[in-house]
């Protein structure tokens, strides 16, 4: 569906009425419908999306079917849980290694403050942790995604999101960025409209739904129908033989403490400029002064070169105009630890685990059931041994309970124990030797306890070799973590130059935030001014960006190869083969920082020879000439 030209643009070209408003708004409405529609069904068609509520029923420890009777052993050793921890662990524990550079020598210092930034917000913010819950998304759903923004000028901001809130229409198998548009969905409380969007969020309260309310299809399970078949059903089969919503039974809390429905459209509109005259497309709601994303688009041009952004809160259109980043892209940057080539929706990690898992809790569950019936044996006799009240007296496995027989009673035959299967000694070997192993195997972990436990005990070296080994696959998913986090780091790169000024890269880094361009250029900000002596440089001021790009050191979120890296330098250095800097920066410290350290080490050394010079005994001239030579 074609995408109606907006409002703001009508009203430059002074067609805006309210008739065309009116017809404009319901346009937008059927736009909105039919994308939210084509988003959804590309989401729902992913191979994962059937999955998810299983891997996470088997993460929290419910891994036993729900028709195995009460009486049946309950053990589950949830390793897949435990591979989930180890796996992020291993996955996010090396800080990556990044670089600004530029290929215009005129823009080095530039390049280093942006990257002195880029450091001093990966702390501030806690992007390893950002990082691991992106991480833990793609773990499970196949695909996480990052919103890179700025939540306020000066600041920007990562975001983890699921599939489920970043939903790109029509993607190429390769890369979110082809995708024909993105519709980012989220529940907002309320203050967040009245907020961001003062103008246009007037009433927008009765449009507020309870905690409990935002799923419309979530109705109740009668309890004839088990959870497990309730599950499998259709959200029209749920209707059908369900109870009434939920939303109709509990209070509606929506005017103090309800949420509304937030979803950013961002398109690749094609539109162009068709009348006669330049076109200024600027963020409806805010003056020139207030916002850098403004530009003036001439006849023939397109008027969206860097994506239109189209925002809905419930059913009310709140915005509708240019996409605020200068870098063009979709703020949003997608991570695939196991990408398949017939779907842009990766798989899960946990796919492959879960058959595993179901043979580590059958067969020790097995084992004890057999045990339970080891130790309470079946108990058969004829009706001729006794009365029913004797036998359940008799069976009530009191000590010293007694039993009063018929006459003519066989004891050795007319009342024995039943037999007690034997587990074949295979099951055991089976057990330990294949699926252990082979779970272990599949997950990437290492079992640093077998290790241990054998007769010799392998050396440091050869169980880093045996890690890298058997984590051939984790390494490839640190290559696709650093692929992502550059991504990220580019778009982030931009938001600094657009954004920052030198005002809050002076509150952030101090003296080391300021760069002679911040005079040169346009007073306070990164970025070449907006006038020149021609006029308006917007083009120029918006593709700056280009000029700077942030490489991620391949290899260095691999923490194996950082400690190989960090022992080979150590045995250089003592060898004298490179200098104590080169040592410093294997291990990790900046050129800045070890040239400090070194600065640092030559001070102290030059007190401490200060002091012995200065506790020295001062030696008489006879002393300092020797002993004299014996006369004749």
């Amino acid at each position: 569906m074609q995408l109606p030209a907006n409002s703001p643009v009508l009203a430059a070209n002074g067609k805006d009425t309210p008739e065309y408003r009116l017809n404009y708004l319901r346009a937008m409405a059927n736009w909105r419908e039919e994308t939210r529609e084509q988003a959804e069904l590309s989401y729902r068609n992913s191979p994962e999306f059937n999955n998810v509520e299983k891997y996470i029923r088997y993460l929290e420890g419910n891994q036993l079917d729900e028709r195995r009777r009460k009486y049946k052993s309950r053990y589950v050793l949830n390793k897949i849980e435990l591979t989930r921890r180890q796996r992020l662990a291993l996955l996010t524990d090396s800080k990556p290694i990044g670089d600004v550079s530029s290929n215009v020598a005129a823009f080095a210092d530039q390049a280093q403050v942006i990257q002195k930034v880029l450091q001093a917000e990966y702390f501030r913010q806690g992007q390893q942790d950002i990082l691991a819950d992106v991480v833990d998304i793609a773990m499970l759903h196949g695909i996480g995604f990052v919103r890179e923004g700025a939540s306020t000028p000066g600041r920007s901001r990562s975001i983890p999101l699921g599939p489920d809130n970043v939903m790109p229409i029509q993607p190429s198998l390769t890369s979110l960025q082809d995708s024909v548009a993105v519709l980012y969905s989220a529940w907002k409380p309320i203050p967040y409209f009245k907020k961001v969007f003062p103008y246009a969020s007037d009433g927008i309260e009765s449009q507020a739904k309870s905690t409990e309310n935002r799923n419309k299809d979530r109705f109740i399970r009668p309890l004839h129908i088990p959870e497990y078949t309730w599950s499998q059903m259709s959200p029209g089969f749920k209707k059908m033989l369900g109870g009434k919503p939920s939303s109709e039974i509990v209070g509606d809390f929506s005017k103090l403490y309800g949420s509304i429905r937030l979803e950013e459209y961002y398109i690749d509109d094609l539109s162009i400029n068709e009348s006669r005259r330049n076109i200024i497309v600027k963020d409806p709601f805010l003056p020139q002064g207030l916002h850098n994303w403004w530009y003036e688009v001439k006849p023939g041009q397109r008027l969206y070169p860097r994506k239109r952004l189209v925002i809905y809160g419930g059913n009310r259109l709140l915005y509708d105009g240019p996409s605020p980043y200068w870098h063009g892209m979709y703020p949003f940057e997608e991570l695939r630890l196991n990408p398949v080539p017939w779907s842009y929706y990766g798989l899960s990690t946990y796919r492959s685990l879960m058959a595993p898992q179901d043979a580590v809790n059958d067969i020790p569950a097995g084992v004890l059931d057999l045990a339970k019936r080891a130790l309470n044996p079946t108990l058969m006799w004829k009706s001729s041994v006794a009365s029913e009240a004797a036998m359940k007296e008799f069976l009530s496995d009191l000590p010293g309970a007694r039993l009063q027989t018929r006459p003519n009673v066989n004891l050795d035959t007319d009342i024995r124990y039943g037999e007690v299967p034997q587990v074949p000694a295979f099951v055991g070997q089976v057990y330990e030797n294949v699926i252990l192993p082979e779970f272990d195997k599949l997950s990437g972990i290492v079992d640093m306890a077998a290790m241990s436990a054998k007769n010799q005990m392998p050396s440091g070296d050869t169980l880093n070799q045996m890690q890298d080994a058997l984590q051939t696959p984790l390494r490839r998913e640190e290559r696709l973590i650093e692929t992502f986090l550059q991504r990220c780091g580019q778009q982030k790169v931009s938001n600094i130059i657009q954004f920052y000024t030198a005002k809050q890269r002076l509150r952030l880094l101090g003296a080391d935030g300021i760069t002679w361009e911040d005079f040169d250029l346009d007073p306070g900000k990164m970025h070449p001014a907006e006038q020149t002596a021609d006029g308006l440089n917007r083009e120029v001021q918006a593709s700056y960006w280009q000029q700077f790009s942030f490489q991620v050191e391949p290899g260095s979120m691999h923490q194996g190869a950082h400690d190989k890296k960090k022992m080979m330098a150590l045995q250089e250095v003592s060898r004298g083969l490179i200098s104590r800097q080169e040592y410093m920066r294997a291990t990790g410290r900046t050129a800045e920082q070890a040239q400090q350290i070194l600065g640092e080490i030559a001070q102290e050394a030059q007190a401490a020879g200060e002091i012995q010079n200065s506790m020295r005994t001062p030696r008489s001239a006879d002393q300092k000439n020797g002993p004299s030579a014996p006369t004749g």
